[in-house]
C-alpha cells in the first residue's frame, strides 16, 4: 500500500514539473500586437455594420435607423478592445504554453505572417461574401424544410 501512495505521489509531483511553462503576458502582447489584434476588431465590427446595411436601407423612418446606431455603438463601446484585451490574454494564457506563443510570434514576425495580418481583412471579406451567396442559396432548402416539419408538428398535434 505504500509502494502505490508513494509512487502516486511521485506520479503527481512529475506531472506538475513536466507541465509546459504558460504562455507570457508580455509574449501574448506581442502577437497581439504583430497581429494588429485591435485593427481586426475594428474591421469585423464595421464588416458587421456592413452587412447591417441592407436592413438599415429598409428602415425607412428615422427612429428605426437611431436605434440601428445605438445598438452598434452599444457593441463597439461593451465589446471594445480595452474590454476584450485581459479576457483575450487570459485564454491564450490557458490554452498555449510559451514555446508555442514564441512559435506563434515569429510566424507573426515573419514576412509571410505578415502577409496574412495585412491580407486578412480581404480574405474575410471574401470568405463572407461566399457564406452570404452559399446560404442564399440554401435558404429554399432551408424553406422547405421548416415547412415540412411545420407539417409534421401540425399532423402529430392534431392526433
Amino acid at each position: 500500500m505504500k509502494l502505490k501512495l508513494m509512487a502516486l505521489t511521485a506520479l503527481v509531483c512529475c506531472s506538475f514539473f513536466s507541465q509546459a511553462e504558460p504562455a507570457k503576458r508580455e509574449t501574448i502582447e506581442q502577437v497581439l500586437k504583430a497581429t494588429d489584434a485591435p485593427a481586426m476588431l475594428d474591421y469585423a465590427y464595421a464588416q458587421m455594420e456592413q452587412m447591417a446595411l441592407p436592413k438599415q436601407a429598409n428602415a425607412n423612418d428615422a427612429l428605426s435607423q437611431k436605434h440601428l446606431r445605438e445598438m452598434q455603438q452599444l457593441l463597439r463601446t461593451e465589446m471594445s478592445w480595452q474590454q476584450l484585451e485581459e479576457p483575450i490574454i487570459g485564454i491564450y494564457t490557458q490554452v498555449f504554453s510559451e514555446d508555442e506563443m514564441q512559435s506563434i510570434l515569429s510566424f507573426y514576425q515573419s514576412e509571410a505572417g505578415q502577409k496574412l495580418v495585412k491580407r486578412q481583412p480581404e480574405l474575410v471579406q471574401q470568405s463572407m461574401q461566399m457564406m452570404q451567396t452559399l446560404m442564399q442559396n440554401m435558404m429554399p432548402k432551408i424553406t422547405a424544410l421548416a415547412e415540412k416539419q411545420a407539417k409534421e408538428r401540425a399532423a402529430q398535434t392534431a392526433q
